[in-house]
């Protein structure tokens, strides 16, 4: 109270974090996120509506890596305005921001050994955790840098509806720059021994038509630059259809998922610019409704024959927005009914998202241990490998739920 009787302005999330608690809606989120992330890599039971889409479409499977990477969006206006309404300076901010990432791009490179060679002329360079660090840095970084101490909203009915908005108007000018560059690439940058545009997976795909251009732009500049050995070799798409090595989380995509997270953040600042749980709510489902619309226009309202399909293995703008459309609709029922209405604290999904990343490291160095994975002499049914992977996944939510009892929370 005493800044504001100084400055006669309140400092930009002073009072929202004073009067409010923790939103339970955002750890159960990601909570949800971590386990079904968790239950997809034990092999969601075989079932192929539950685990990823070889080339183009969406599964179950698919939805889970971009909500998590969405949900650290969100989270990023809040973390930041706190530290603001510490006092902490804006530059240390980045250094703590910059140094997650560069911890966090490290782990991910080293559980790359787990499942791929260790050899450094076969390392593998990118993956789940290398595209969370550069997409956290991206936005996290460019927020603090742009994001007001002090925020006046703009006066009128019109400035008050979009606050929100407003207070991140750089973010949409930089994910703007983002998808532009990502889009000249992606249709103008080519192998010469390949058409421009190209968005197939290659080898036998569509009768030969293009079958070492696998990935097209997106698998070409990795070749290019990272090189074939140092690339994630045992893709569903190569194995369906052949053709040269792509990487599902190679470089051309992570401009795509800088895009996704900075969508987050659009949503971590309604939280602090709207107050009321109606407004909140109401804007997070305009959002995914306009969202929706125009990830299923980019992508021609079918699998294969739009401009831009929904493909994750290509991180496209229309994969983007449809994830980004989903997660909204499911952070509004959450927050609904743990939030607004309290009906609901979270369980058993709020534990494990407060230890989101101890989770994923601790089920990608256990992959092939026991407790958590067994084997008996067939395991060729659904309901054996569906069992396997709920018990897997189980143990890693009773280990979570113990973590939050003892008070023990693991972050970069």
């Amino acid at each position: 109270m005493s800044r504001v009787r100084r400055s006669a302005k309140l400092r930009y999330g002073d009072k929202e974090l004073a009067i409010q608690q923790r939103l339970r809606a955002l750890d159960t989120f990601r909570g949800m996120a971590i386990v079904f992330m968790i239950f997809v890599n034990d092999g969601a039971g075989g079932y192929w509506w539950l685990e990823h889409a070889t080339w183009n479409g969406l599964a179950a499977g698919d939805l889970v890596f971009p909500a998590f990477l969405w949900i650290m969006g969100v989270c990023v206006p809040l973390s930041i305005k706190s530290a603001f309404a510490k006092g902490i300076p804006r530059w240390k901010i980045l250094i703590h921001i910059v140094r997650r990432s560069f911890v966090m791009f490290l782990l991910g490179i080293s559980l790359n050994t787990i499942y791929g060679s260790n050899m450094l002329s076969e390392l593998r360079v990118f993956g789940v955790l290398q595209r969370l660090a550069f997409a956290y840095l991206v936005s996290a970084g460019f927020y603090a840098l742009t994001a007001p101490k002090y925020y006046t909203p703009p006066r009128g009915a019109c400035g008050q509806a979009l606050k929100d908005v407003l207070s991140c108007v750089w973010c949409w000018i930089l994910a703007g720059v983002l998808i532009a560059l990502h889009s000249a690439i992606t249709f103008i940058l080519h192998d010469p021994n390949c058409p421009s545009g190209y968005l197939g997976p290659g080898g036998k795909h569509d009768d030969w038509y293009a079958p070492e251009c696998s990935g097209g732009a997106a698998g070409y500049i990795d070749r290019l630059l990272l090189g074939s050995s140092h690339l994630y070799q045992n893709s569903d798409a190569r194995t369906v259809y052949g053709g040269s090595v792509t990487d599902p989380e190679g470089l051309l995509g992570c401009l795509t998922s800088a895009v996704q997270a900075l969508l987050g953040v659009q949503a971590g600042a309604t939280v602090l610019l709207q107050r009321s749980h109606k407004a909140r709510v109401s804007r997070w489902l305009a959002w995914a409704l306009v969202f929706a619309l125009a990830a299923a226009l980019l992508a021609g309202f079918s699998r294969d024959h739009g401009v831009v399909p929904i493909n994750k293995n290509l991180w496209s703008i229309s994969f983007v927005l449809a994830t980004s459309a989903v997660s909204l609709a499911i952070l509004s029922i959450c927050y609904t009914f743990t939030d607004a209405w309290r009906l609901w604290a979270g369980g058993p999904f709020r534990a494990p998202g407060l230890n989101a990343i101890a989770l994923y490291v601790g089920h990608s160095i256990c992959a092939h241990l026991f407790p958590f994975h067994w084997k008996i002499p067939v395991m060729r049914t659904h309901a054996i490998r569906l069992v396997e992977a709920v018990w897997g996944t189980a143990l890693w939510v009773i280990i979570a739920h113990v973590m939050a009892k003892k008070k023990v929370f693991v972050t970069l």
